[in-house]
């Protein structure tokens, strides 16, 4: 009998586990996860305003684990021998495997801007997210750092959050060094900046230097203070591949073929934020890329274990992206195109939602 271990419980391992609840096999299936519950980060706006409870935005590992009658351990992988096939984990438990599959997600840190790690409000494991959020409702000067999708959507939902509880008045800044949304084109950018504009919202153009005293210092010499400060400029990898010797690109995400697998070990795979696909390195790490890469990992793991020829993933060239952006409304982005409106959100809500109850029915 093999033996397969997912390590994390992100969305490509979701579909897996739902996969498996359905198609059963003689394989020993192992689920390996710091938390009991995963949080979908799609759902982290609507949190913020306070639209979704907890409840509604996570899912339960150990319930969908029983459905699909994969093992569930509460745990972190710390190491990999990758040529004896081992994993050991932060409990002191060692596990062989035949296959392994890592859905770890990324941290939101930047080691090059001295003083951050001390102050940094990290969200990741998303499983810390709700006790954060907790500390950004006190704060009454926030700053994110970061121009992408991430920092403006929470920086509008804390707004409308703030505003809904009597706190029009605490202040919320954005510090980008790129164009807001750059990657979805100048219209896109030009309409997200006017929406900060007009919901109260400061940007602040240039690159955050050091964190001091609570302060924020950029390259152009901005001392922005702050009661919390959050960084949201990008994934950062885990480090656990490149201690455990798997090759990785510059940044320590493990480096994959087309099929998720590990460039130099067949048996490991990668999915979502902590992998990087070798012919397209600079495909964007979100939870749309790993929601399509979720039936590729499950029919390649099974192909692998039973020596049948694997299947390539195809990355899109352009994906459809909501933002909440608060009371009601939305920031459809596809490719090029960006358009604003309420229904943009009710249609956010829809997939969302349709998203979650895929795996909250097996909560029951």
């Amino acid at each position: 009998m093999n033996t397969v271990i997912l390590a994390g419980g992100g969305h490509s391992h979701l579909h897996c586990l739902l996969e498996r609840s359905k198609e059963q096999t003689a394989d020993r299936w192992i689920l390996i996860s710091p938390s009991r519950h995963q949080y979908y980060s799609g759902m982290f706006s609507g949190f913020v305003e306070g639209v979704y409870s907890e409840e509604e935005i996570r899912v339960d590992l150990d319930a969908l684990c029983r459905k699909a009658h994969c093992e569930f351990v509460e745990a972190s992988v710390l190491s990999i021998d990758p040529i004896q096939q081992q994993l050991l984990t932060d409990a002191g438990d060692l596990y062989s495997y035949d296959a392994a599959s890592f859905d770890i997600g990324s941290r939101n840190e930047d080691p090059g801007i001295p003083g951050l790690a001390g102050a940094n409000l990290r969200i990741k494991p998303n499983h810390r997210f709700p006790y954060q959020v907790e500390r950004l409702y006190r704060s009454r000067d926030t700053v994110f750092i970061g121009g992408g999708a991430a920092a403006c959507e929470l920086a509008l939902s804390l707004r409308a959050w703030k505003e809904k509880n009597g706190k029009p008045d605490d202040s919320i800044t954005v510090i980008h060094s790129s164009p807001l949304l750059h990657e979805a084109g100048v219209l896109a950018s030009r309409n997200m900046a006017s929406l900060l504009d007009r919901r109260g919202i400061s940007t602040v153009k240039g690159k955050a230097e050091q964190v001091t005293d609570g302060t924020v210092v950029t390259d152009q010499a901005r001392h922005i203070p702050f009661d919390e400060v959050m960084f949201l400029g990008g994934a950062a990898a885990q480090g656990l591949f490149g201690s455990s010797l798997i090759p990785t690109d510059e940044k320590g995400f493990m480096l994959t073929n087309a099929h998720l697998q590990s460039i130099s070990f067949p048996s490991l795979f990668a999915a979502g934020d902590c992998g990087t696909l070798a012919d397209f390195p600079d495909l964007p790490k979100n939870g749309v890329t790993a929601v399509r890469q979720g039936p590729v990992l499950w029919e390649n793991l099974n192909r692998f274990l039973t020596g049948r020829k694997l299947r390539a993933f195809q990355p899109r060239s352009r994906y459809l992206s909501i933002l909440s952006t608060g009371n009601g409304n939305g920031f459809l982005l596809y490719g090029s195109f960006a358009v604003q409106g309420k229904w943009t959100r009710k249609l956010k809500e829809r997939l969302d939602r349709s998203f979650m109850k895929k795996y909250s029915s097996h909560e029951k």
